[in-house]
């Protein structure tokens, strides 16, 4: 996996957000799964310059994967990329109760049901 594709998480989302490679094991044909890592807002940032890919678990906590996805609002059309969380990962899954889900278009006000915009973390799109 390049560096290059792994850059992919804007700085304006901020430090707790780091791009993030999930390897599998005991798939080796699988590809590595790119992501966005994202730390609960009252953790401590690890330092993860020294660290290889590894992690300690420590680290770890209260992670979750994301994605970095496109939206549009079905209502203004205004357009954002959010961070959306990944909950099909059952390990990291359970520390989405760490984390505060943005719901609804800040650009109109429209709610989660009308405008489909929603995720960890926004950023409305010129």
């Amino acid at each position: 996996m390049s560096v290059e594709k792994m850059a992919g998480v804007p700085v304006r989302f901020g430090a707790r957000f780091r791009p993030a490679l999930l390897r599998f094991p005991g798939r080796p044909t699988w590809p590595d799964g790119t992501y966005v890592a994202v730390w609960p807002q009252d953790a401590v940032l690890p330092d993860l310059a020294g660290h290889a890919a590894a992690g300690v678990q420590e680290d770890l906590a209260g992670v979750v994967l994301a994605e970095l996805m496109h939206h549009t609002c079905f209502v203004c059309a205004a357009r954002f990329e959010a961070i959306h969380f990944e909950a099909a990962i059952p390990v990291l899954g359970r520390n989405l109760a760490r984390h505060r889900f943005v719901s609804g278009c800040p650009a109109c006000g429209s709610d989660f049901a009308r405008s489909r915009i929603g995720g960890l973390a926004l950023s409305q799109l010129p």
